[in-house]
């Protein structure tokens, strides 16, 4: 293997090593490594969250609020009945004019109810397509850092069981964080991630653990400078400086 083996974790939790003699060196070196057999749980668990969102149906409450919309939709007032005039004789002339006077109203009305209905439904799909284009765009850079050759994963901990890893890739220019273990927080605050280098911290993405205590993989900017990733709680909204000391900080690999 020609290259260093701690590299190969993120192309091999993607199986992205074409090269036999590489996957069977690696794998020789993660029975020896508890790091590396660690970082390749955190990654294949990962990948396998990042498949499951790609595959994802649109949101089961999509058709209810459509059929909402459709609820929203002003409907014209009755066409109020004449009250002196006398009612025309099946079949005469005043009959058939009636006919052809209420029927434009009507077809008009069932046009305009329809269009209605059909540009909500057309701002739903938009948006939900929008939201799918995005998660897509998203898991692609993750899973094109993770792969990358050069990318490197580092650990930090913190309290209560609480592990965040980012993986870098420098020929990337992004970094991936996740993490396990975070308590939950109120509607008002936030978790918000630093990039910290000589110029102080920088603020970058806000997340949210999910109720098992797992944070979905963001992609953070680029690391510059930065030697370190924080973690820090914010209000709702994210901070411009850090309100108080990070919970968590990883100390980035050298360039």
């Amino acid at each position: 293997m020609s290259r260093d083996p701690h590299t190969l974790a993120g192309a091999y939790a993607l199986y992205a090593l074409d090269d036999a003699r590489d996957r069977m060196s690696f794998e020789d070196h993660l029975s020896r490594c508890a790091d590396c057999e660690e970082e390749m749980r955190g990654l294949r668990e990962t990948t396998a969250r990042l498949g499951a969102a790609v595959a994802q149906e649109p949101p089961p409450a999509l058709r209810g609020r459509v059929m909402a919309e459709i609820g929203l939709v002003r409907q014209l007032p009755p066409i109020p009945a004449p009250v002196a005039a006398p009612e025309p004789r099946a079949g005469s002339r005043r009959s058939r004019r009636s006919r052809r006077s209420w029927w434009p109203r009507l077809a008009t009305g069932l046009v305009a109810a329809c269009l209605a209905t059909t540009a909500g439904l057309g701002v739903v799909a938009y948006h939900t397509q929008d939201l799918l284009a995005r998660e897509r765009q998203g898991n692609q850079q993750i899973a094109a850092v993770l792969a990358a050759p050069d990318a490197r994963t580092v650990t930090g901990r913190a309290g209560g069981g609480v592990t965040g890893r980012v993986v870098m890739s420098r020929s990337q220019g992004k970094m991936v964080f996740f993490s396990t273990g975070l308590a939950a927080l109120p509607e008002n605050e936030t978790y918000q991630l630093w990039r910290i280098g000589p110029a102080g911290a920088i603020p970058d993405r806000l997340t949210r653990p999910d109720s098992s205590g797992r944070t979905p993989p963001v992609v953070l900017g680029a690391p510059g400078d930065a030697t370190k990733v924080g973690v820090t709680i914010e209000p709702a909204g994210g901070s411009a400086q850090p309100s108080d000391q990070p919970l968590m900080v990883l100390t980035l690999p050298p360039a």
